[in-house]
């Protein structure tokens, strides 16, 4: 966060957890309320993007390319397989992103979404990818 409006206010809290310091994952959590804007800022140079969750989908977000979120989505630290953990880049623990909102993520450079389905085969450098389903 880089500004705030002066009516929303802000409410940081810390959950501490042995998986989140294994995983190296953020202990610290800010949440923001009331009527106005909050401008955001990735952590290193690059863009933000957002995604649409309709409550039926639930997202794999590598541990820094998570932002922010509204209210209604859920995100919670998950293990995930050893293929994907070597494959994706991302380790062995990543944020599984699910239910109703937005969410917000962002990467080191310019991010550019590409759908995949079965008669498409992407072929990518494993470190580059930062959020999948």
């Amino acid at each position: 966060m880089i500004a705030m409006s002066p009516a929303v206010t802000l409410r940081g809290s810390v959950k501490l957890s042995l998986k989140k310091v294994i995983a190296g994952a953020h202990i610290t959590h800010s949440t923001f309320t009331g009527p106005g804007e909050v401008l955001l800022t990735p952590p290193m140079l690059g863009d933000i993007t957002n995604i649409r969750l309709s409550g039926d989908e639930e997202w794999s977000v590598g541990r820094d390319a998570f932002l922010a979120c509204t209210t209604g989505v859920t995100k919670e630290l998950k293990r995930q397989g050893l293929g994907k953990a070597i494959f994706s880049g991302e380790g062995l623990f990543v944020y599984k992103i699910g239910g109703n909102g937005i969410m917000w993520i962002s990467g080191f450079g310019a991010i550019i979404r590409k759908d995949v389905c079965r008669e498409i085969h992407l072929s990518l450098q494993e470190y580059l990818l930062i959020v999948f389903r």
